[in-house]
C-alpha cells in the first residue's frame, strides 16, 4: 500500500548572498515568491539573519512574558482591535497573546517593558526589539519582490515609509481533560504580511486553495512562514491568496510563536497597473484599520472574508 504524500509549503531560501535586486537569482527569487503568494498565499522563508542565540534569547523572553501574573498582562490595552492582550476566552482557552505596537521601534518596546516590568528588564526589551527589526526587513525584501514582479516598483518606498508593525508573542498551553485541542480556529489575517516563528512545537495550519489543510512542522531556528494577508489580497487585485490558517495543538508541550504583522497608514488601493481587461478592477481603495475594525464585529467574524464583503466592487 502506497501512502499518500502530504503537502508541503514552498520552502524559499531567502538568505543566499547573491540575492541582490537586479541579479538573476534575485529575478528567480522573487518570480517564486509571488508564485507561492498566489498559489499558497504563504511560504516557507529561510532566514539566517535571526541567529540561533537570538531565536534563544526571544523564546526565552516570550516565556518569561507569560508567566507575569494575569492582572499585569490585562495592562496591555489599545484601542485598535487585537492589539493588546488576548487571553481568558473561554473558546479558545489554550491561547494567550499580547501586543507590541510599533513592535520594531526602541520607544514602544521599552514602553511596553515598562508596563510590563516597571523595575525593567532590558533581557526582554532588547532581545524583542533585535529580533523585531531584523524580521521587519524580511517584511521589506518580501514586499519588494513582489511589487517588483507585479511591474509596481515604483510604490515601494512610499509604501514601506507608510507601513508600521504589531509584534505578538504567542503562547498555547496543551489541553486538559475535555478540552477542545483548538488554540486558534480558521481565519484570515487583515494584515498585508504576517511573518510568524515558532519554537519546537508545532500545530500551525495552513488551508490551500484547493481546501487541503497543510501542517507547519519546521522547528528550524532559520524558518520562518510569510503570510499574505487580507489587505495584501485586495492591493493585488485578487491575485495573491490570503489563507485560512489555525493552530490545532496535540502533545503536551507548551507552544511559543512570535508574529509579526504589517499594516498600512495609507489607504489600501489597487495599483492601475494591476488593472486590465483580464484583471478589472475588484476593490474599492479603503483604510487598512478600518478593515481590522469592520472584522472584529458580528458580521465581520462570520463572514468568510471581511475585505470582499466590505470593499469589492
Amino acid at each position: 500500500m502506497v501512502s499518500e504524500t502530504l503537502p508541503k509549503l514552498p520552502v524559499i531560501n531567502l538568505s543566499n548572498e547573491n540575492l541582490k535586486p537586479g541579479t538573476s537569482d534575485w529575478i528567480s527569487t522573487c518570480n517564486d515568491v509571488t508564485k507561492a503568494l498566489e498559489e499558497y498565499g504563504c511560504f516557507v522563508a529561510v532566514y539566517d539573519r535571526v541567529p540561533v542565540e537570538l531565536h534563544n534569547a526571544v523564546f526565552s523572553a516570550a516565556e518569561e512574558l507569560f508567566t507575569l501574573p494575569m492582572e499585569t498582562k490585562r495592562k496591555n490595552t489599545s484601542d485598535k482591535p487585537y492589539f493588546g492582550f488576548v487571553g481568558g476566552n473561554p473558546f479558545i482557552p489554550l491561547h494567550e497573546s499580547l501586543g507590541i505596537d510599533h513592535g520594531n521601534t526602541i520607544e514602544s518596546v521599552q514602553s511596553f517593558t515598562s508596563l510590563m516590568w516597571p523595575i525593567g528588564n532590558n533581557h526582554f526589551s532588547e532581545s524583542m526589539l533585535s529580533y523585531a527589526k531584523l524580521v521587519a526587513e524580511l517584511d521589506q525584501m518580501v514586499k519588494k519582490m513582489v511589487f517588483e514582479s507585479y511591474g509596481v516598483g515604483k510604490y515601494y518606498e512610499s509604501h514601506i515609509e507608510l507601513t508600521s508593525y504589531l509584534l505578538r508573542p504567542n503562547k498555547y498551553r496543551p489541553p486538559m481533560d475535555k478540552e477542545t485541542n483548538i488554540g486558534v480556529s480558521s481565519h484570515t489575517d487583515k494584515t498585508f504580511i504576517t511573518i510568524l516563528h515558532q519554537n519546537h512545537v508545532n500545530g500551525l495550519q495552513t488551508k490551500a486553495r484547493d481546501g487541503k489543510w497543510i501542517s507547519f512542522d519546521d522547528a528550524s531556528p532559520s524558518s520562518f512562514v510569510v503570510m499574505a494577508g487580507d489587505a495584501f489580497l485586495a492591493w493585488s487585485n485578487d491575485r495573491i491568496h490570503s489563507p485560512n490558517h489555525q493552530v490545532i495543538m496535540n502533545g503536551d508541550e507548551v507552544r511559543y510563536s512570535l508574529a509579526l504583522f504589517s499594516f498600512s497608514n495609507e489607504m489600501v488601493k489597487v495599483p492601475e497597473e494591476l488593472v486590465d481587461d483580464e484583471h478589472p478592477l475588484k476593490f474599492k481603495p479603503f483604510d487598512h484599520f478600518e478593515l481590522l475594525q469592520h472584522y472584529y464585529t458580528d458580521t465581520g467574524r462570520s463572514s468568510e472574508c471581511t475585505v470582499r464583503n466590505h470593499y469589492a466592487i
